[in-house]
């Protein structure tokens, strides 16, 4: 046990509360909440939603330094490296109330994209791998669980805002958690060094089978799985980008209310609480790759449901069942990439893989927004998404565990 871990027997804990938070703001937050400000700002500037949703698209800059940002966090820690980039995501918002222009809008979203990896994705699944090895899956899938408490607390935080002061107020808001969180990140995050695993051999988890070892970029790059695991990953961001954004403005376009459309998003978001706690706990047995493949076949047939939805109670069911199953993901596709690659290199893999996200960071809002300006609908969106989800299912079926000690040039 080290000094820090004396001083602060339950830093762990402490850290996983910093994940969580972080998940809420700079990833739950974004995706929740994006569909409250569509409205005011069309307006106030008489922008397109095309043309506001094209913001989402630029998130897909930030995967460039993705493989940058892993790498520094395995080699000097998360704690950082983490507070940074809150700092820079809430500075994003604190300065969007003096926009004048849309390519005012256009730049501080550019500006929020080179922070997500750094501020929440990567160092998320890095300290709870190190500070939580014997149940990685169901700490991991706690802290997760951030994102969708963006739904439910950040995001009617921010409608609230919005509606009863301006939009400006909203931003403000927002800015002004992610400052405060950044500061909570310096005092708390830390790096377990005498807790961290001898990566250079085979581990053992909790049921005493032998994990696969740690493995580096290049031989990661050399193995078949990893790019079974890139594309299902691609596959499932899709749903983030081109979904989630479009689900209140699906409902009320299909008549429901703005209120109920409010608290059915509320309810999508602590369904996926319950998803990620629930397949987190399963994947620590049956193994993240597994419970992945369960999650897209849920997504896909959920997300082909949602066409049809109407207000009433076959609405909540199917709520529900798509914030269960698109919840799950958050928590699985990192817990994929530790069960396959091992976690003394999991920034530096993490990075990487999320360049592959540069694909469904750009044209998923985009399917969204062009699918309603074209249609005044957000269906053929979600046919789309449905079709990209089972071709992530199919995508894990060639990950299997088997050949992870394979490289593609037949050697070991």
């Amino acid at each position: 046990m080290n000094k820090n871990t004396k001083l602060f027997p339950y830093r762990g804990w402490l850290i996983a509360l910093a994940c969580f938070l972080a998940s809420s703001i700079a990833l739950g937050g974004v995706q929740y909440s994006f569909g409250n400000f569509i409205g005011p700002l069309e307006s106030e500037f008489g922008w397109s939603r095309t043309q506001i949703g094209d913001s989402l698209s630029l998130l897909a800059v930030g995967t460039v330094i993705a493989p940058f940002v892993g790498r520094l966090i395995d080699r000097h820690g998360s704690r950082f490296i983490m507070a940074g980039c809150l700092l820079v995501f809430g500075i994003s918002y604190l300065v969007r109330p003096f926009m004048t222009e849309l390519w005012h809008w256009y730049a501080v979203s550019i500006l929020q994209a080179f922070t997500v990896a750094g501020a929440a994705m990567i160092p998320q699944g890095k300290l709870v791998g190190l500070w939580f090895p014997n149940n990685t899956g169901k700490v991991l899938s706690i802290t997760a669980m951030g994102n969708n408490f963006g739904g439910i607390a950040i995001q009617p935080m921010l409608g609230v805002a919005v509606a009863f002061y301006s939009w400006k107020t909203g931003f403000l808001l927002w800015g002004s958690i992610a400052i405060a969180l950044s500061i909570y990140t310096v005092f708390v995050v830390r790096n377990p060094q005498s807790m961290i695993i001898d990566n250079d051999k085979s581990t053992k988890s909790d049921n005493g089978a032998v994990d696969h070892k740690n493995y580096t970029v290049y031989e990661a790059l050399r193995m078949r799985q990893f790019y079974a695991v890139t594309l299902s990953i691609l596959c499932g961001t899709f749903m983030y980008n081109s979904l989630l954004p479009s689900i209140a403005p699906h409902l009320i376009n299909n008549g429901v209310s703005q209120t109920t459309a409010v608290s059915a998003v509320s309810v999508f978001a602590a369904f996926g609480m319950l998803g990620k706690f629930v397949f987190g706990i399963a994947s620590d047995k049956y193994g993240a790759r597994l419970m992945l493949f369960v999650d897209f076949i849920g997504l896909a047939i959920f997300t082909f449901l949602l066409i049809y939805i109407v207000a009433g109670f076959p609405m909540w069911v199917t709520i529900a069942g798509t914030g269960f199953f698109l919840g799950a993901f958050g928590a699985l596709h990192l817990l994929l990439v530790i069960d396959t690659f091992g976690i003394k290199h999991f920034g530096s893999i993490m990075g990487v893989v999320m360049i592959a996200n540069f694909v469904p960071l750009l044209v998923g809002p985009r399917i969204a927004s062009l699918s309603f300006d074209a249609t005044q609908s957000y269906e053929s969106a979600f046919i789309i998404t449905s079709v990209i989800f089972m071709i992530g299912a199919i995508s894990l079926i060639f990950a299997k565990p088997e050949n992870a000690n394979h490289l593609i040039d037949g050697k070991l």
